[in-house]
Protein backbone atom coordinates (compact mmCIF):
# COMPACT_ATOMS: atom_id res chain seq x y z
CA UNK A 1 0.00 0.00 0.00
CA UNK A 2 1.14 3.81 -0.62
CA UNK A 3 1.38 5.93 2.65
CA UNK A 4 -1.57 7.61 1.49
CA UNK A 5 -3.54 4.76 1.59
CA UNK A 6 -3.31 4.17 5.42
CA UNK A 7 -6.29 5.03 7.88
CA UNK A 8 -4.28 5.79 11.34
CA UNK A 9 -5.97 7.12 14.32
CA UNK A 10 -4.97 8.63 17.71
CA UNK A 11 -7.21 7.76 20.34
CA UNK A 12 -7.38 9.70 23.19
CA UNK A 13 -6.42 13.42 24.69
CA UNK A 14 -6.22 16.19 22.83
CA UNK A 15 -5.62 19.66 24.91
CA UNK A 16 -3.35 22.77 24.53
CA UNK A 17 0.31 22.41 25.87
CA UNK A 18 0.50 25.94 27.78
CA UNK A 19 3.97 27.42 27.99
CA UNK A 20 5.03 30.49 30.12
CA UNK A 21 5.21 32.42 26.36
CA UNK A 22 2.60 30.80 24.58
CA UNK A 23 0.30 27.15 23.62
CA UNK A 24 0.56 24.47 21.56
CA UNK A 25 -1.41 21.74 20.18
CA UNK A 26 -0.50 18.54 22.66
CA UNK A 27 -1.36 15.39 23.65
CA UNK A 28 0.04 11.88 22.87
CA UNK A 29 -2.65 10.73 20.35
CA UNK A 30 -3.29 14.17 18.78
CA UNK A 31 0.84 15.14 18.78
CA UNK A 32 0.72 11.21 17.10
CA UNK A 33 -1.65 12.09 14.47
CA UNK A 34 -0.43 15.57 13.71
CA UNK A 35 3.20 13.42 12.88
CA UNK A 36 0.99 10.72 11.10
CA UNK A 37 -0.74 13.40 8.48
CA UNK A 38 2.56 14.69 7.99
CA UNK A 39 4.01 11.84 6.80
CA UNK A 40 1.70 11.66 4.07
CA UNK A 41 -0.87 9.30 5.58
CA UNK A 42 -4.75 9.48 6.47
CA UNK A 43 -4.56 10.80 10.30
CA UNK A 44 -7.74 10.37 12.13
CA UNK A 45 -8.84 12.15 15.72
CA UNK A 46 -10.87 10.16 18.13
CA UNK A 47 -11.09 12.59 20.83
CA UNK A 48 -13.24 15.39 22.67
CA UNK A 49 -12.97 18.76 23.52
CA UNK A 50 -15.38 21.41 24.66
CA UNK A 51 -17.87 23.71 23.42
CA UNK A 52 -15.83 26.93 23.92
CA UNK A 53 -12.89 28.80 22.06
CA UNK A 54 -10.02 26.84 23.53
CA UNK A 55 -12.14 23.70 21.89
CA UNK A 56 -12.80 25.99 18.76
CA UNK A 57 -8.66 27.16 18.62
CA UNK A 58 -7.94 23.28 18.66
CA UNK A 59 -10.04 22.31 15.69
CA UNK A 60 -9.04 25.04 13.54
CA UNK A 61 -5.62 24.13 13.92
CA UNK A 62 -5.68 20.47 13.77
CA UNK A 63 -7.87 20.97 10.50
CA UNK A 64 -5.45 23.15 9.18
CA UNK A 65 -2.33 20.26 10.05
CA UNK A 66 -4.89 18.07 7.63
CA UNK A 67 -6.16 15.99 10.84
CA UNK A 68 -9.36 14.03 9.91
CA UNK A 69 -11.96 15.62 12.34
CA UNK A 70 -15.12 13.85 11.67
CA UNK A 71 -14.25 11.33 15.05
CA UNK A 72 -13.69 14.32 16.94
CA UNK A 73 -16.32 15.13 19.66
CA UNK A 74 -18.04 18.35 21.70
CA UNK A 75 -18.96 18.61 25.55
CA UNK A 76 -21.03 21.26 26.09
CA UNK A 77 -20.67 20.99 29.90
CA UNK A 78 -16.58 20.21 30.34
CA UNK A 79 -14.07 22.38 29.00
CA UNK A 80 -10.88 21.43 26.67
CA UNK A 81 -8.17 20.37 28.58
CA UNK A 82 -4.99 21.93 28.90
CA UNK A 83 -1.43 20.84 29.75
CA UNK A 84 0.96 23.41 31.60
CA UNK A 85 4.25 22.49 30.80
CA UNK A 86 7.80 23.51 32.64
CA UNK A 87 11.27 22.88 30.88
CA UNK A 88 14.16 22.45 32.64
CA UNK A 89 17.66 23.73 31.21
CA UNK A 90 18.52 20.67 28.90
CA UNK A 91 15.14 20.97 27.32
CA UNK A 92 13.40 18.31 29.18
CA UNK A 93 9.49 19.32 30.64
CA UNK A 94 7.50 18.12 33.47
CA UNK A 95 3.77 18.58 32.86
CA UNK A 96 0.67 19.16 35.33
CA UNK A 97 -2.74 18.49 33.23
CA UNK A 98 -6.07 19.42 33.99
CA UNK A 99 -8.31 17.38 35.34
CA UNK A 100 -12.77 16.67 34.71
CA UNK A 101 -12.66 17.88 31.25
CA UNK A 102 -13.53 16.98 27.64
CA UNK A 103 -11.70 14.17 26.93
CA UNK A 104 -12.71 12.50 30.14
CA UNK A 105 -16.27 11.86 28.92
CA UNK A 106 -15.32 10.59 25.62
CA UNK A 107 -17.91 7.99 23.89
CA UNK A 108 -17.76 5.39 21.09
CA UNK A 109 -20.45 7.31 19.56
CA UNK A 110 -21.74 6.18 15.52
CA UNK A 111 -18.42 8.11 14.35
CA UNK A 112 -16.09 6.08 16.28
CA UNK A 113 -17.80 3.04 15.14
CA UNK A 114 -17.91 3.48 11.62
CA UNK A 115 -14.62 4.57 11.24
CA UNK A 116 -12.70 1.51 13.71
CA UNK A 117 -13.39 -1.01 11.00
CA UNK A 118 -11.55 1.12 8.27
CA UNK A 119 -8.78 1.24 10.70
CA UNK A 120 -4.79 0.31 9.62
CA UNK A 121 -3.30 1.58 12.61
CA UNK A 122 -4.25 2.95 16.16
CA UNK A 123 -2.29 4.78 19.34
CA UNK A 124 -3.88 4.63 22.51
CA UNK A 125 -2.14 5.11 25.98
CA UNK A 126 -3.55 5.43 29.83
CA UNK A 127 -3.89 9.20 30.18
CA UNK A 128 -7.20 9.48 28.85
CA UNK A 129 -8.69 6.24 30.59
CA UNK A 130 -8.17 8.04 33.96
CA UNK A 131 -11.45 8.28 33.53
CA UNK A 132 -14.02 5.07 33.36
CA UNK A 133 -16.18 6.91 30.87
CA UNK A 134 -13.71 7.50 28.27
CA UNK A 135 -12.19 4.33 29.18
CA UNK A 136 -14.88 1.73 28.42
CA UNK A 137 -14.99 4.19 25.04
CA UNK A 138 -11.36 3.70 24.16
CA UNK A 139 -11.62 -0.29 24.58
CA UNK A 140 -15.06 -0.38 22.77
CA UNK A 141 -13.29 1.15 19.90
CA UNK A 142 -10.12 -1.30 19.87
CA UNK A 143 -12.45 -4.22 19.85
CA UNK A 144 -14.24 -2.74 17.16
CA UNK A 145 -11.32 -2.11 15.08
CA UNK A 146 -10.19 -6.05 14.34
CA UNK A 147 -8.01 -5.57 11.65
CA UNK A 148 -6.01 -2.48 13.48
CA UNK A 149 -2.07 -2.38 14.45
CA UNK A 150 -2.83 -1.54 17.81
CA UNK A 151 -0.11 0.90 19.56
CA UNK A 152 -0.32 1.07 23.18
CA UNK A 153 2.18 4.07 24.30
CA UNK A 154 2.08 4.03 27.82
CA UNK A 155 2.68 7.13 28.97
CA UNK A 156 2.92 6.63 32.57
CA UNK A 157 2.37 9.08 35.52
CA UNK A 158 3.22 6.62 38.52
CA UNK A 159 1.50 3.40 39.59
CA UNK A 160 -1.12 2.59 41.35
CA UNK A 161 -3.83 -0.45 41.25
CA UNK A 162 -6.23 1.57 38.87
CA UNK A 163 -2.98 2.35 36.45
CA UNK A 164 -1.62 -1.86 36.69
CA UNK A 165 -5.44 -2.90 35.63
CA UNK A 166 -5.18 -0.28 32.30
CA UNK A 167 -1.54 -1.75 31.12
CA UNK A 168 -3.06 -5.31 31.60
CA UNK A 169 -5.87 -4.62 29.75
CA UNK A 170 -3.37 -2.68 27.13
CA UNK A 171 -0.97 -5.55 26.56
CA UNK A 172 -3.56 -8.09 25.92
CA UNK A 173 -5.07 -6.06 22.76
CA UNK A 174 -1.64 -4.06 22.07
CA UNK A 175 0.26 -5.37 18.85
CA UNK A 176 3.00 -2.73 19.73
CA UNK A 177 4.32 -1.78 23.07
CA UNK A 178 5.99 1.80 23.84
CA UNK A 179 7.33 3.07 26.69
CA UNK A 180 10.38 4.99 27.70
CA UNK A 181 13.05 3.66 29.86
CA UNK A 182 11.74 4.81 33.04
CA UNK A 183 8.15 3.42 32.30
CA UNK A 184 10.54 0.02 31.46
CA UNK A 185 11.76 0.01 34.63
CA UNK A 186 8.63 0.95 36.84
CA UNK A 187 7.10 -2.28 34.48
CA UNK A 188 9.61 -4.39 35.06
CA UNK A 189 9.60 -3.88 39.07
CA UNK A 190 6.37 -4.37 39.05
CA UNK A 191 5.59 -7.43 36.56
CA UNK A 192 9.58 -9.09 37.04
CA UNK A 193 11.96 -7.27 38.96
CA UNK A 194 14.67 -9.71 38.21
CA UNK A 195 15.16 -9.94 34.84
CA UNK A 196 17.81 -8.71 32.36
CA UNK A 197 16.52 -6.39 29.57
CA UNK A 198 16.26 -9.05 26.80
CA UNK A 199 14.61 -11.49 29.31
CA UNK A 200 11.95 -8.62 30.43
CA UNK A 201 10.93 -7.80 26.71
CA UNK A 202 10.51 -11.38 26.26
CA UNK A 203 8.63 -12.00 28.85
CA UNK A 204 6.16 -8.96 27.64
CA UNK A 205 6.20 -10.46 24.14
CA UNK A 206 4.57 -14.04 25.85
CA UNK A 207 2.05 -11.75 27.65
CA UNK A 208 -0.91 -10.59 25.59
CA UNK A 209 -0.83 -9.79 22.38
CA UNK A 210 2.47 -7.86 21.59
CA UNK A 211 4.48 -8.67 18.99
CA UNK A 212 7.10 -5.29 18.75
CA UNK A 213 8.75 -3.40 22.41
CA UNK A 214 9.97 -0.39 21.82
CA UNK A 215 11.40 1.25 25.02
CA UNK A 216 12.89 5.07 24.13
CA UNK A 217 15.89 6.17 25.30
CA UNK A 218 15.93 9.87 24.77
CA UNK A 219 19.38 10.96 23.61
CA UNK A 220 20.65 7.52 23.39
CA UNK A 221 18.66 6.20 21.11
CA UNK A 222 16.03 2.81 21.39
CA UNK A 223 15.91 -0.46 21.71
CA UNK A 224 13.35 -2.79 19.52
CA UNK A 225 12.80 -5.91 20.01
CA UNK A 226 10.65 -8.70 18.87
CA UNK A 227 10.05 -12.38 19.07
CA UNK A 228 13.18 -12.65 16.45
CA UNK A 229 15.86 -10.34 18.13
CA UNK A 230 17.02 -7.00 19.56
CA UNK A 231 17.96 -3.29 18.19
CA UNK A 232 19.61 -0.95 19.40
CA UNK A 233 19.68 2.58 18.40
CA UNK A 234 22.21 4.79 19.80
CA UNK A 235 19.83 8.15 18.70
CA UNK A 236 21.16 11.36 17.10
CA UNK A 237 23.05 14.40 18.66
CA UNK A 238 21.10 17.55 18.14
CA UNK A 239 20.69 20.61 19.79
CA UNK A 240 18.20 19.88 22.03
CA UNK A 241 15.44 22.82 22.29
CA UNK A 242 11.99 21.24 23.56
CA UNK A 243 11.71 17.37 24.16
CA UNK A 244 8.08 17.16 24.53
CA UNK A 245 6.26 15.17 21.81
CA UNK A 246 9.82 13.36 20.95
CA UNK A 247 7.94 9.93 22.10
CA UNK A 248 4.93 10.71 19.90
CA UNK A 249 6.86 11.68 16.71
CA UNK A 250 8.65 8.51 17.43
CA UNK A 251 5.25 6.57 17.85
CA UNK A 252 4.61 7.60 14.86
CA UNK A 253 7.53 6.35 12.41
CA UNK A 254 7.37 3.55 14.36
CA UNK A 255 3.58 2.37 13.00
CA UNK A 256 4.19 3.72 9.78
CA UNK A 257 7.57 1.61 9.40
CA UNK A 258 5.51 -1.74 11.07
CA UNK A 259 2.47 -0.86 8.73
CA UNK A 260 5.01 -0.98 5.61
CA UNK A 261 6.91 -3.92 7.03
CA UNK A 262 10.09 -2.42 7.56
CA UNK A 263 12.86 -4.13 9.63
CA UNK A 264 13.43 -3.75 13.09
CA UNK A 265 16.74 -1.63 11.88
CA UNK A 266 14.44 0.31 9.42
CA UNK A 267 11.90 1.63 12.28
CA UNK A 268 14.92 2.18 14.76
CA UNK A 269 17.02 4.18 12.46
CA UNK A 270 13.36 6.31 11.46
CA UNK A 271 11.63 6.23 14.16
CA UNK A 272 14.82 7.92 16.23
CA UNK A 273 15.48 10.22 13.24
CA UNK A 274 12.22 12.10 13.37
CA UNK A 275 12.33 11.88 17.33
CA UNK A 276 15.58 13.70 17.15
CA UNK A 277 14.42 16.44 14.76
CA UNK A 278 11.42 17.22 16.77
CA UNK A 279 13.60 17.61 19.84
CA UNK A 280 15.19 21.20 17.92
CA UNK A 281 11.97 22.62 17.56
CA UNK A 282 9.72 24.19 20.19
CA UNK A 283 6.16 22.35 20.86
CA UNK A 284 5.03 18.86 20.46
CA UNK A 285 4.24 18.79 17.11
CA UNK A 286 6.73 21.20 14.71
CA UNK A 287 6.09 21.55 11.19
CA UNK A 288 8.66 19.64 9.56
CA UNK A 289 9.89 18.42 5.70
CA UNK A 290 10.96 15.22 4.58
CA UNK A 291 13.95 16.39 3.62
CA UNK A 292 14.93 18.01 6.85
CA UNK A 293 14.73 13.88 8.23
CA UNK A 294 17.93 13.23 5.90
CA UNK A 295 19.59 15.91 7.53
CA UNK A 296 19.69 14.51 10.66
CA UNK A 297 23.04 12.40 10.64
CA UNK A 298 23.71 8.85 12.52
CA UNK A 299 26.08 8.65 14.85
CA UNK A 300 26.61 4.91 14.11
CA UNK A 301 25.62 1.70 12.73
CA UNK A 302 22.52 -0.26 13.85
CA UNK A 303 23.42 -3.01 16.45
CA UNK A 304 21.32 -5.91 15.45
CA UNK A 305 21.61 -9.42 17.99
CA UNK A 306 19.27 -12.23 18.89
CA UNK A 307 16.62 -11.78 21.70
CA UNK A 308 18.79 -14.81 23.33
CA UNK A 309 17.45 -16.70 26.21
CA UNK A 310 18.93 -15.10 29.31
Amino acid sequence: MNLQDFKIAGVGEVLWDLYPEGKYPGGAPANFACHIARAGAHAILCSRVGDDEPGRQLKKELAQRHIDLACLQTDTEKKTGTVSVHLDASGQPSFTCSRDVAFDAMICDAAWRASAPQLHGLLFGTLAQRNRTSREAIGALLLNAAGAVKLFDVNLRGWNPATAEIVAAGLQLADILKLNQQEFEMLRHHMAPKSSDSAFIRHLLQTGAVKLIAVTRGGNGCLLGDANGLVEHPGFRVPVIDTTGCGDAFAAALMLGFLQRHSLVEMAESANRLGALVATRRGAVPHWQPEELEAVTALALVEEEPLGTA
